[in-house]
């Protein structure tokens, strides 16, 4: 069997792929990579393409947008000429997509196949876009690189992730003017509020309420354009953890790009460097102890950082949702913690760094670690995957 897979210029999800690829070669699969040319916009890899072979991506990757992957010198989209099977992951909420979605249906409904890796990205599908076939519930996994001998690790307390600032949003959320303003400013009150709950049913409830009369078709083309609500959520959150636990005196190791930017009254506790590769970060995990995870608004998935933390010998430091609340233990494998409240967690994460708990911490570390490769790990997912090849 012919898998064709596709790396678009996300260097995350094409790191993803790769993983994936290896164990499919294991398994004895042909896999025929692409890799996306952003001056052409045509694609360069290996192998010949067979009519009806499967076509592997993430986040659209090759079928949408400015890397649509299209036959050389014409408008014809490869997978459309050589009727290739579309196997679709996205590894973001589905109201990021909706134009996306919609040029599936359009060109190729009965070969597409989409794939989420939150349980509740995929009751939205059935509710949104009940058209649309999906795949298995596939949460992100981790990667294992290098695990250090926890004597060897010299960085206390590490998080991997770019900062932006919620005011960089409000240029959305003001261009129409205060009334909407307003609206928007309200949602996203209403869910830090309450981070327990759905952006997209608390936008769906307040637009009834504005407008009694909209009609399903109309609630759906608005949270289609709810990203920036999204985002301003996300970096809120992630931003308040990690100021709480600067400001209690911890000093955090940040690989990632904007938090100069964070407010807090102890920036000299992040200890900042620049956005480096998967497998760099990798790297940084295999020299830490604990390592900080802020869910950007998943409520039953997983983000591959919690995973990739604990294949690298390390402790997460999470918070949770129903989902990972079905495998993860508070002090048994992991150190789970309640966003709403950053202050207590910086209270523990210092216990925890004192040296009498490095055994403890160790004892953690390993028994995540024992959880990661019992079952998530991207060779395991791709199991998954090959079952419905």
């Amino acid at each position: 069997m012919q898998i064709i897979t596709f790396h678009g210029d996300v260097e995350t999800t094409s790191y993803f792929l790769t993983q994936i690829e290896k164990q499919l070669r294991k398994d004895g699969y042909e896999v025929c990579p692409f890799y996306f040319d952003t001056e052409k916009k045509t694609a360069e890899g290996m192998g010949e393409i067979r009519q009806g072979a499967y076509f592997l991506t993430f986040n659209f990757a090759g079928l949408y947008g400015g890397d649509t992957w299209l036959d050389d010198g014409k408008d014809i989209p490869v997978v459309d000429r050589y009727a290739l099977y579309c196997i679709n992951i996205i590894v973001d909420h589905p109201y990021h997509y909706h134009d996306f979605m919609q040029e599936q249906l359009k060109r190729r409904g009965d070969r597409y196949m989409q794939i989420c890796i939150d349980q509740l990205h995929m009751a939205y599908m059935q509710r949104y876009f009940p058209q649309i076939k999906l795949g298995p519930f596939l949460p992100a996994a981790g990667t294992e690189l290098l695990c250090r001998p926890w004597k060897e690790r010299k960085t206390d307390l590490l998080f991997t992730g770019t900062y932006v600032c919620p005011s960089h949003f409000d240029v959305f959320i003001n261009r129409n003017g205060e009334e909407y303003s307003r609206f928007y400013h309200s949602i996203i009150d209403e869910v830090l509020a309450d981070p327990q709950q759905l952006l997209e049913n608390v936008a769906r409830r307040r637009l009834v309420e504005e407008i009694p009369e909209v009609t399903e078709e109309e609630i759906r083309e608005t949270l289609g354009h709810i990203q920036f609500l999204d985002y301003y959520i996300r970096f809120t959150l992630r931003g308040n953890v990690v100021a709480a636990l600067a400001d209690a005196g911890l000093k955090i190791h940040i690989i990632g790009a904007g938090w100069e930017n964070l407010p807090c009254r102890h920036p000299e506790n992040l200890i900042l460097s620049p956005y480096v590769s998967s497998e760099e970060c990798l790297l940084a995990l295999a020299d830490a102890k604990l390592a900080l995870n802020v869910l950007p608004c998943f409520h039953a998935g997983a983000h591959d950082l919690i995973f990739n933390t604990m294949l690298a010998g390390a402790v997460c430091v999470t918070d949770s949702n129903a989902y990972l609340d079905q495998i993860l233990i508070d002090e048994e494998n992991v150190i789970l913690y309640d966003r709403e409240e950053p202050e207590k967690l910086a209270e523990r994460l210092a216990a925890f760094l004192q040296p009498q708990m490095d055994e403890k911490l160790q004892q953690i570390a390993d028994r995540g670690r024992k959880l990661a490769l019992t079952g998530h790990t991207w060779e395991a997912r791709t199991k998954i995957l090959e079952g419905i090849l």
